[in-house]
């Protein structure tokens, strides 16, 4: 039975997900600071300020509830800070998560309500404005191809965003919460599945910027976007293969974008934000199809 909205939107809110998300981003903030040190801290208490000015703003003035999830979008947008960027800039970090608290969620009224993820849009914000102070492993690995090992980026020994680089340790934090049934299972392998196929079939065409399918999965920030921003109930479509679909489309676009001549060379931030804005009309296809199934199964039974 496929399930509403409404259920979906009261489960990403449940205490005890909301619980176990922020528990979970903490220890990729934690693994962060051992990997690049107490400016990571930092980033986060900035990025958690501006977000708390910003929700109290809104309970205060427009008396909308001050949830438990508020700290789950500052702390998303702390590990998709990159780690070159300097403590002099730090504004910036206080900048994007004040925007994407104020524009992606409080003028829609708070948590299950907006519609794009308000990491990302607080993250595409200060990217668009402020481009040279943004630069990921992934521009370097366009140009040249990456010349680190696995373990390398497994582990985090590379250039990038502060959450992206420890990889084997996002793995094992997204696949625990979809053990425990805090994300859907479908978006990410959706997503991985797709970066590879698709890559690995440019490459066998021969398309000159195609890298080894493997290692596309192990640049910029795609795993962590796949197990902890395009899951978002909210954004994303509620029925099982309308999610098939979203995130396979989020992998066509980013594939599309990062092996491109994009200025913005990691495409993943604007085919979550594509994806999300089309993920309604996903599920109005969904159903109707599930309505005209059930209305031949009415008409057969009669």
């Amino acid at each position: 039975m496929t399930q509403t909205y409404e259920t979906v939107i009261k489960k990403a809110l449940d205490k005890r997900n909301v619980m176990i998300m922020t528990i979970a981003l903490s220890i990729l903030v934690l693994s962060s600071t051992l990997i690049y040190g107490y400016q990571v801290l930092l980033v986060a208490a900035i990025s958690l300020l501006a977000a708390f000015l910003v929700e109290l703003m809104f309970h205060k003035g427009r008396k909308i509830d001050f949830d438990g999830a508020w700290m789950i979008y500052p702390l998303l947008l702390t590990l998709l800070i990159p780690s070159t960027l300097e403590i002099k800039y730090f504004w910036m970090v206080a900048v994007g998560s004040a925007f994407g608290t104020f524009f992606g969620k409080g003028i829609f009224g708070g948590s299950g309500k907006y519609v794009f993820n308000p990491a990302l849009v607080g993250l595409l914000f200060v990217t668009v404005s402020f481009p040279q102070f943004f630069p990921t492993m992934l521009v370097r690995a366009n140009e040249v191809g990456t010349t680190y090992s696995i373990v390398d980026m497994l582990l985090g020994s590379t250039p990038g965003a502060l959450g992206e680089t420890f990889r084997l340790g996002i793995l094992v934090v997204g696949v625990i919460l979809i053990f425990l049934k805090v994300i859907d299972w479908k978006i990410p392998l959706s997503i991985i599945g797709g970066v590879f196929v698709f890559v690995f079939i440019g490459r066998l065409l021969g398309f000159p910027k195609f890298p080894i399918a493997f290692y596309a999965l192990l640049v910029g920030n795609l795993l962590f976007v796949s197990f902890f921003i395009a899951p978002d109930p909210v954004t994303a479509p509620i029925h099982n293969w309308g999610r098939v679909l979203y995130g396979l489309g989020i992998a066509a676009i980013t594939v599309l974008i990062r092996y491109s001549d994009a200025t913005y060379p990691e495409g993943t931030m604007f085919a979550i934000i594509l994806m999300s804005a089309v993920a309604p009309l996903i599920d109005n296809m969904f159903e109707n199809r599930a309505l005209k199934k059930e209305g031949a199964l009415d008409e057969s039974k009669s």
